[in-house]
């Protein structure tokens, strides 16, 4: 995919796979828009990748309209890759409803809402596309 000035929204960038898939993205050319909860490896991430024009929003997805508020700062946006995710271990029995819903708001919520409040502009835009992570990886 030609990316070349095209402004990508990636959540989970901080994580491991999701600093890959920034650097594979700056690689590629594009704009990134880079979100996750640390601010800091937000910042030390942007300033390591190729090209120019990339910056962060701080967002934790697992907050209540986290990610409405991330796709109105985040503004035109020619790519979601929706990556941030949250993994769960243990006995299913186990989990505290806090736990579950936590969960559900990142792996699932968030990247629907975020790709629902992107969707308008996306579609004027240029071949939009959408990119979801489907798993979470371990909590800790």
């Amino acid at each position: 995919m030609d990316l070349q000035g095209r402004t990508v929204l990636l959540t989970g960038a901080t994580g491991g796979l999701g600093r890959a898939i920034a650097r594979a993205l700056a690689e590629r050319g594009g704009v990134l828009v880079l979100s996750g909860r640390k601010p800091d490896e937000l910042a030390q991430l942007a300033a390591e990748l190729p090209g120019s024009g990339h910056r962060e929003v701080v967002a934790d997805l697992a907050d209540i309209g986290a990610a409405e508020a991330l796709a109105a700062e985040a503004g035109d946006v020619d790519v979601l890759v929706a990556n941030a995710g949250l993994g769960a271990q243990g006995r299913v029995d186990d989990f505290c409803e806090a736990d579950v819903e936590r969960v559900i708001r990142v792996n699932l919520e968030a990247p629907v809402r975020t790709a629902r409040a992107l969707a308008p502009a996306m579609r004027a835009g240029r071949r939009p596309h959408l990119a979801a992570r489907i798993s979470g990886g371990r909590t800790g």
